[in-house]
């Protein structure tokens, strides 16, 4: 088994922009989520990666920030910390605070907004869905394969495998119908 490479290397920003590029599936080049999260990987590696880095990504990134940022109507971050597989199937209006913290596959769909507050940011966990229009506030954690629903307005923690809906959004966990269909094994549902 191959060691991965460095976080502040070129090779782990090429290798994020794949996984990105899978979930998208085939001709991922044609949806606007792709290059936004394409856009983000650059810069985020020209920012924080070593000297190579800077070298060699500054003319894609020069590119990126004219050209790609007046299209679409999205913020960000380089410093939102975004696993790898980040999904945006409809990325008009999609706010990320700053130092928000997104996990591995993690999707966003339009309107959401990941808003900091005066004690931090949200945290999603890994393959998180957020639906249009909800809202995450402050320093909450959304658990392991949550949902959280169209215009919901989330200002707590939302425990794995619930789904939190309404405003203010309260969480009910997930019918075993669901658990099934999204592969979740007997050990998970004894556990939670």
């Amino acid at each position: 088994m191959l060691p991965l490479p460095s976080r502040f290397s070129l090779s782990f920003c090429f290798l994020m922009i794949r996984c990105d590029m899978r979930a998208y599936g085939k001709h991922c080049w044609r949806r606007k989520g792709c290059h936004i999260s394409t856009r983000y990987r650059l810069i985020r590696a020209w920012r924080t990666g070593d000297t190579t880095c800077r070298i060699l990504l500054t003319p894609a990134v020069i590119l990126a920030k004219f050209f790609l940022a007046p299209t679409y109507d999205t913020e960000l971050p380089w410093r939102a910390d975004c696993g790898p597989g980040l999904y945006l199937p409809h990325p008009q209006g999609v706010i990320v605070a700053g130092d928000a913290r997104l996990g591995v596959r993690v999707t966003l769909f339009q309107q959401v907004t990941l808003g900091g507050w005066n004690d931090g940011s949200p945290r999603l966990k890994s393959r998180v869905a957020v639906f249009a229009g909800a809202k995450i506030f402050g320093k909450v954690t959304i658990g392991r394969r949550s949902f959280v629903g169209a215009n919901a307005v989330v200002a707590r923690s939302v425990p794995p495998w619930h789904t939190a809906v309404g405003v203010p959004a309260v969480s009910q966990p997930r019918t075993d119908a669901e658990a099934q269909r999204f592969g979740r094994g007997q050990s998970e549902r004894a556990r939670s």
